[in-house]
């Protein structure tokens, strides 16, 4: 029995180093504060397979959305990582034969709220600077602006690159088409948690 088990050891020993040699993980994650800074907005053209933005100045108003753009950016790495995090992000990714990511990045601000307003006279119960958020959808899940900030992640593992290219998109589907004029225009405002309020205002279109 014990020339068994001393065999079965000397046949594992290999393994245990192949494990060990293909997990050479010498990283420290560091921690990477980033804020929304900027918004901008898109006429949509959504008449086709897939929403796309349109300069035109005439749209179907059956087929109209809003995409939104909030561009991130970096703040200042943290030098002292916790040695608990530590810990645990080498063990969780040795048992997986993974490296941990050499950033993770995360918001130091959310979205609170996102409200879209008409600027112009919509319909009978909606007129110049009314709030129509609820007439509007998010693309693919038709869910509610309100439902949808819910779903929002702001923690992410990217190299430090990648993270300065990164843009939150949102598509703005309008699923109730206007009854009153024809030249429409659209402002967006997005209130953060640190107070700020970012605000910008699509081009005017004729909505037909």
């Amino acid at each position: 029995m014990k020339t068994k088990l001393v065999i079965l050891f000397l046949l594992l020993l290999p393994i245990v180093d192949l494990f060990f040699a293909c997990c050479p993980c010498d990283v420290t994650t560091k921690h990477v504060k980033y804020s929304h800074k900027t918004l901008s907005l898109k006429n949509l053209d959504n008449s086709g397979e897939n929403a796309i933005e349109s300069e035109a100045s005439e749209l179907n108003k059956n087929a109209y959305g809003i995409r939104l753009y909030l561009a991130r950016e970096k703040n200042t790495i943290a030098q002292n990582i916790k040695q608990i995090n530590s810990i645990f992000i080498q063990s969780a990714y040795a048992t997986s034969c993974e490296c941990p990511p050499e950033y993770i990045f995360s918001a130091s601000d959310s979205i609170i709220s996102i409200k879209i307003f008409t600027l112009n006279n919509f319909d009978n119960q909606h007129f110049e600077n009314s709030d129509i958020t609820d007439y509007f959808r998010i693309a693919h899940t038709y869910s509610s602006v309100k439902d949808h900030l819910t779903s929002i992640h702001y923690t992410y593992e990217y190299d430090i690159q990648e993270l300065t290219e990164k843009t939150l998109e949102i598509d703005l589907l309008l699923m109730i088409a206007p009854e009153i004029n024809s030249n429409h225009q659209f402002k967006i405002q997005i209130a953060l948690s640190d107070g700020r309020v970012l605000e910008q205002q699509t081009r005017e279109v004729k909505l037909l």
